[in-house]
């Protein structure tokens, strides 16, 4: 129970820096995307889609990596770290989604999460880059 109550105190501190502090270093992102079957169609060369699903969120999307002393190892000089609370995204999101920002697409390339599983780390990287 200790863990949970410093995760949404954590969260409910970052998303008030998010309203007030970091307002002009916050964005929203939207991913939609489709749901294939595990059965793969031989004829069409394809999986078939099953559905769709989205999400969607907020977060500090495009950080730098450039003073990182450590980066991730398929690490690209245009990639952006996002830092996104987990409580605000509607979804949960996977490697190789495609956000749509004000900024345009970018693709999910890594994930993880912070110890107390409050926030996301992300490495977006242009989508078509």
């Amino acid at each position: 129970m200790a863990g949970s109550t410093m995760r949404d105190e954590l969260q409910e501190e970052l998303a008030a820096a998010f309203d007030d502090d970091l307002a002009d270093a916050v964005d929203t992102f939207t991913c939609e995307k489709l749901i294939y079957s595990g059965e793969f169609d031989f004829e069409t060369q394809t999986y078939p889609i099953v559905g769709d699903e989205s999400y969607s969120g907020r977060g500090v999307l495009f950080g730098s990596y450039l003073k990182d002393m450590v980066k991730p190892t398929d690490y690209q000089v245009e990639d952006a770290k996002a830092i996104v609370l987990q409580n605000e995204v509607t979804g949960i999101p996977q490697i190789g989604d495609v956000w749509t920002t004000g900024k345009g697409d970018f693709k999910m390339v890594n994930i993880g999460a912070d110890p107390a599983s409050a926030t996301y780390s992300i490495q977006l990287r242009k989508a078509g880059a």
